[in-house]
């Protein structure tokens, strides 16, 4: 069920039904210049929507959270960047909430690199209350399959293009991509770091992006993810 379109009687109602949240969590950050500073929250938003029509009875679906840890890329414009300690308050302090009402597993369906962090140590103090968690990174968690699809994966990149074009087609402007750009691995962190790793605010090939892929990616992830939520649920005790 979607929360935001439920009224409190109907609330009360289904709650003794409905034991899983799932909170789509993203970050507005520079995409390059051909994709959208909402990507992050776009894509978590979609996948959400997905989830809410195949699970439907037994999960609160609830509004993005929009504002991450944007760090690396915080000197681009339209960044905007949450220090990880509030970010992480934040997010423990909504879903903790919902223990009230019965609720007994979590899904945070993060769609942004930088929150990882952040959400790990969050995932470890809702665990420490009782409550069981899944954190899902999504072009991690099936990067091998997503590569299948779109073999330019990257911040920006072919699959995360393509993603944010099967949401919307109009927010994505591909002729304004870049030429590719292949980042190397780095756990050194430095001053202006972000603009020297992401020069233009992306990774990968965006150039071959589609809204056609991107469906068959929101295909295939949410596959994945209902399997999940299917094995978090065989833990309830």
């Amino acid at each position: 069920m979607r929360l935001t379109h439920v009224h409190m009687k109907k609330f009360e109602e289904y709650s003794p039904y409905i034991d899983t949240v799932i909170l789509p969590i993203g970050t507005i950050e520079a995409h390059g210049l051909h994709a959208p500073l909402g990507t992050d929250v776009l894509i978590p938003q979609r996948l959400a929507d997905h989830l809410e029509r195949q699970l439907s009875g037994r999960v609160w679906t609830l509004p993005a959270v929009p504002f991450g840890n944007t760090w690396h890329l915080q000197d681009f414009p339209g960044s905007i960047d949450v220090p990880s300690r509030i970010f992480a308050d934040y997010v423990h302090a909504v879903v903790s909430s919902f223990a009230r009402w019965g609720v007994k597993n979590v899904v945070l369906l993060n769609g942004h690199g930088g929150n990882n962090t952040a959400l790990n140590e969050v995932a470890t103090r809702l665990v420490d209350e009782g409550l069981r968690v899944l954190v899902s990174n999504y072009w991690v968690d099936y990067r091998e399959e997503i590569a299948q699809i779109t073999p330019g994966v990257g911040h920006a990149g072919e699959d995360e293009t393509s993603l944010a074009m099967a949401v919307d087609a109009s927010t994505v402007e591909l002729e304004l991509a870049g030429e590719v750009v292949n980042l190397e691995a780095t756990r050194v962190r430095f001053p202006n770091m972000g603009r020297e790793m992401y020069p233009n605010a992306y990774s990968g090939d965006p150039k071959a992006a589609s809204a056609e892929k991107g469906e068959r990616l929101f295909e295939l992830i949410s596959t994945r993810l209902v399997q999940e939520i299917t094995a978090l649920w065989s833990h309830n005790s």
